[in-house]
């Protein structure tokens, strides 16, 4: 809003500017061309403005959500994210499938400059109840899984 009040006072001003001239230069041998020049003033007083404005539209609307230096990183965190819920999910399969039933399951993964995903290791979490299953949980995810596997227990 305060940029169309400064346009508007811009214009104000120049066609003040721009009917004292006139006024002033009136009947002399150059009116056609000090119109000339006088018009072409106000002209750029109403478009240079409405120029910037529309710049700073296309700059803003080129930005929505994410800049673009930013997109390859947003595509690595969801490939992190679709891969953590892929392996949470096939994990859990693997524990119920042994009557194990854990209170959750955190991957820790990392990505690193050439978008490579690498797998830190797992966390089970288990009821005290299910302490004895620990030995089994570790062995599930070693040999079905390939990764490292650490358990909490439950309080």
């Amino acid at each position: 809003m305060d940029s169309v009040i400064q346009w508007a006072t811009s214009v104000c001003i120049c066609s003040g500017i721009v009917c004292i001239i006139e006024m002033l230069l009136s009947d002399t041998a150059l009116e056609k061309n000090v119109r000339f020049v006088l018009g072409a003033l106000m002209l750029c007083a109403v478009i240079v403005p409405l120029g910037n404005v529309i710049g700073d539209f296309s700059r803003d609307f080129g930005n929505v959500g994410e800049s673009s230096t930013n997109i390859p990183e947003t595509i690595a965190r969801q490939r992190v994210d679709y891969l953590k819920q892929e392996i949470q999910a096939l994990s859990k399969q693997y524990l119920e499938q042994e009557n194990i039933y854990p209170i959750g399951i955190d991957v820790n993964m990392d990505i690193d400059d050439t978008n490579c995903i690498s797998i830190i290791t797992a966390e089970v979490t288990l009821n005290r109840s299910d302490r004895e299953q620990s030995v089994n949980v570790q062995r599930i995810f070693a040999d079905r899984l390939g990764m490292e596997c650490k358990i909490i227990i439950s309080e």
